[in-house]
């Protein structure tokens, strides 16, 4: 007893002051209140412990302190999760010890046990029907198992667990005889033990009717049964589980989501993947007591109470709590071999196999080893009935060790066949640390990185997330609020599309989650600085600023000229890849999220959408200038321009009509969808397919954001594949990406919107590009174009394009860049619009690279 004190009073101080570690604060922060239950936890057990020295003097001395170790744990971890719960289950902690304590003054209660077993029976069998008609559910949903008294619910079908064995261990000592083995003797067994089963079925409580089952078996096999019945048992049990699985919807259920653990995690399979990821949380020595996150696990107090320990304990406090019971399950088996009454020997014999089976059955569903049952682990879930039965067989159990009674006939039963019952339950408990440790040790890295595993939630709000600034170390998104209750702030909302959400229920996007790790302190630190935060916290250390390559004022100009009309906008470095400004519209505020979800989702609009990387348009006349950088010179053989148009082309089909004379410079830069036409159809669609594909087109950029999934090249209809219409599709950020090679001599950039972290130890660290620069187009040639295309008196050249979609929506496109003779950074800017507008789209083109041409200077 001196041991468990000492175990539950360091716990109980550990829990006080966790919050303040967790909180980063001082006194104010300490909690008390479990200090009520640690009180009474305390008084009740050094009650017990000086009237059983009084009263059973001779009793087994560990019972007692194993379960005293076992409440105290779990009456600590009921507070620690929910502080009203834990506040009743000290009451009717007080009630199971009251109840031990008045059997120790009245030892002879075991005899009128036996004596009135069928009255006791039926009234269980009679409380456990009555749920039928008369059942309720505390939490007002779910299978009614319980009766409630003024107000006070209890399940009958614990009672029945203690009640069924009495009956078996007094029938099996008055009628199981050397001479009486066959089934006529064991029918009235079979016949009552059936109707228990069938009245738990019936209510739907399937966990207590596999233990009954389990429990009846045991029994029957070491009073006398014959031997097959050890093997029967598995057979049953499975026959058992297969009718289930085809008769009940909640059997086949958990049977589907024991086989396939994470076919749903969001709906059906989510409790046990919750309870496996926090055993993975807590490792080999657990995240700290009160310093984990259990109360995402769903039912943590009862069903899943073995997980919620797992995580803040470890792999050591788990293996101890189940040694805890091999050793209850020991001790109890050791009483039943050691008494020399027949009564007591079944008597114990059932409430070993009743502790055994119902713990491995829930620590095995626990860690997904077994389905799952619904039943309580003993002594330590939260349930008043659980806890008053398992009190109960405890003073059973001490009450037989402390009693002999000579004259009683000894049973014939050879004692091997209790020995190997026990071994087997042993066996099961170590099997399950060793599945345990498994999944704390071995599995615990890809577990704990699963999407699932929603902790990073609680990080958020405990730590501050890194910074996230433009190319100019202005803040795009900071934090807000205070310990416990951080929330990400935005300094330009437009920008969410690109910057992305971090949100408890939808989970992120964008940058946000790209950078996840950087902007949560989880990378960039030293191994001993994580270690430590982890060690001392539980928590990540403060989250690192990221700088992106946007420039803020550029962006909010790009924002302010698209405004209400939906489409997107890429500015880009046409020699690094550096993206400039990247707009979305229309586009959502992440504050808002929770609030507009459905409505967002529903918008046909799709503002949660980001276009720049995401939207897939059909490319019209942008293509124009690549095509004519196949052969540039093409363009001057034969005839004149004018005349040499005129001659193939019926429909310049132009996005403006371009002024006359005909020029290729006013054709290609107006977007007359004829002529490319015609063009393109004399090149070829071999060449121009490997012509699209050193352009990028058909597969998907690489940097720090979601991208759409590049669409495949369609040579099915050639019409639709010289005019960039139909299945031909590119994101602007391809196009972007694309138009930088006629201002960077044909290099095709790889893409970077991120650009450094800040480095607690170095500062600013620059990050690599996933994607490499490539060569696209023959230099020579994208300088030829480049000059063709250029605007008079002005450094940059432009294309215009509209484009009819699938939808029969058109599509604007303007794409310019910078001269071949621009002698500061080389720029290409790309501006797409869901309607026809192609002078709008021409003068936010215009006005934005003029803008970002002076950054540039």
């Amino acid at each position: 007893m001196i041991i468990a004190s000492l175990v539950i009073f360091s716990l109980a101080l550990i829990l006080t002051l966790t919050p303040a570690v967790r909180y980063h604060a001082g006194f104010d922060r300490y909690q008390f209140q479990h200090w009520i239950g640690v009180i009474v936890w305390c008084l009740l057990f050094s009650i017990l412990n000086h009237q059983t020295n009084r009263k059973l003097p001779q009793s087994d001395p560990y019972i007692l302190p194993v379960v005293a170790l076992l409440s105290g744990i779990g009456l600590l971890t009921i507070w620690r999760l929910f502080p009203g719960l834990g506040l009743r289950q000290t009451v009717w902690l007080g009630i199971g010890c009251l109840l031990t304590l008045t059997g120790f003054f009245f030892p002879t209660f075991l005899q009128y046990l036996r004596r009135y077993k069928y009255i006791w029976l039926m009234t269980g069998l009679l409380l456990t029907g009555l749920t039928i008609f008369l059942g309720t559910n505390p939490q007002g949903e779910g299978s009614a198992r319980w009766l409630s008294l003024f107000g006070i619910h209890f399940q009958p079908s614990e009672p029945l667990k203690i009640l069924l064995i009495v009956y078996l261990a007094g029938y099996f000592t008055d009628q199981i005889t050397l001479s009486t083995k066959n089934f006529e003797s064991f029918l009235p067994t079979v016949i009552i033990t059936g109707i228990a089963l069938l009245l738990l079925v019936f209510q739907g409580d399937l966990g207590t009717a596999s233990i009954f089952l389990l429990v009846y078996l045991a029994m029957l096999f070491t009073s006398g049964g014959r031997r097959w019945l050890l093997w029967l048992t598995p057979v049953l049990m499975f026959l058992a589980g297969l009718s289930g699985y085809f008769l009940s919807d909640i059997v086949k259920l958990r049977i589907n989501t024991w086989v396939k653990p994470f076919s749903d995690p969001g709906g059906t399979s989510y409790q046990v993947i919750q309870s496996i990821i926090a055993i993975a949380e807590g490792g080999l020595m657990g995240t700290g007591q009160g310093l984990g996150s259990p109360g995402l696990i769903p039912v943590a107090v009862s069903d899943f109470i073995f997980s919620a320990l797992a995580e803040e304990i470890g792999l050591m406090g788990i293996t101890v709590i189940i040694l805890l019971y091999i050793i209850l399950i020991y001790r109890s088996l050791r009483i039943a071999i050691t008494t020399n009454t027949s009564f007591h020997r079944y008597l114990s014999l059932g409430l070993t196999f009743l502790f055994g089976a119902q713990s491995i059955l829930i620590i095995g569903g626990n860690i997904g080893l077994l389905p799952l049952t619904g039943v309580t682990l003993p002594f330590l879930s939260y349930g008043g009935s659980s806890l008053l039965v398992s009190f109960m067989g405890m003073l059973i159990l001490l009450t037989i060790s402390h009693q002999t009674v000579p004259k009683e006939e000894l049973s014939t039963i050879k004692f091997p066949r209790y020995a190997l019952i026990g071994s087997i339950l042993i066996a099961a408990l170590i099997v399950e640390i060793i599945a345990a440790s498994l999944l704390g040790f071995w599995f615990s890295p890809s577990l704990v990185n699963r999407p699932e595993n929603p902790r990073w939630v609680i990080d958020d709000r405990f730590v501050e997330r890194g910074e996230i600034v433009d190319r100019n170390n202005q803040v795009i998104i900071t934090n807000s609020g205070q310990t416990g209750s951080f929330n990400r702030t935005s300094h330009h909302i437009p920008l969410y599309p690109v910057i992305g959400y971090t949100n408890p229920l939808f989970g992120q996007t964008g940058i946000e989650a790209s950078m996840f790790n950087y902007l949560r302190g989880n990378s960039g630190y030293p191994y001993s600085t994580l270690y430590w935060q982890r060690v001392l916290y539980n928590q990540p250390p403060t989250g690192l600023d990221i700088r992106l390559t946007i420039d803020l004022n550029l962006q909010q100009s790009a924002d302010t000229l698209l405004a209400e009309h939906p489409g997107a906008i890429v500015i880009i470095n046409a020699s690094s890849g550096e993206i400039l400004a990247m707009a979305s519209h229309p586009y959502y505020d992440a504050a808002d999220l929770q609030e507009n979800w459905d409505e967002l989702i529903l918008d046909e609009r799709a503002p949660l959408l980001n276009r720049a990387t995401q939207g897939l348009y059909p490319p019209g006349a942008t293509l124009f200038p690549f095509i004519v950088a196949i052969d540039p010179d093409y363009l001057w053989q034969e005839q004149e321009t004018q005349e040499k148009i005129e001659n193939r082309v019926a429909h310049l089909n132009c996005a403006l009509n371009p002024d006359e004379p005909l020029t290729w410079h006013r054709i290609i830069t107006n977007g007359c969808l004829g002529v490319q036409k015609a063009i393109a159809a004399d090149i070829g669609s071999e060449t121009l397919l490997d012509l699209y594909s050193n352009l990028g087109f058909f597969t998907s950029p690489r940097l720090h954001l979601p991208v759409v999934d590049a669409v495949a090249a369609d040579l099915n209809d050639l019409n639709a594949f010289f005019n960039g219409e139909g299945n031909f599709k590119v994101s602007p950020l391809q196009m972007a990406m694309a138009a930088s090679t006629i201002s960077s001599q044909g290099i095709l950039p790889g893409p970077r919107i991120v650009n450094a972290f800040n480095d607690p130890i170095d500062g600013w660290t620059t990050l690599p590009k996933l994607q490499p620069n490539s060569d696209a187009l023959n230099p020579v040639s994208a300088d030829q174009v480049n000059d063709l295309l250029k605007l008079p008196n002005f450094p940059y050249w432009q294309v215009l394009s509209t484009v009819s979609a699938e939808d029969q929506q058109t599509i604007t496109w303007f794409i310019a860049g910078t001269s071949s003779d621009w002698q500061g950074q080389p720029l290409a800017v790309v501006v797409v619009l869901e309607h026809d507008e192609p002078i709008l789209a021409r003068v936010i083109g215009r006005a934005l690279l003029k803008e970002a041409i002076r950054f540039s200077e």
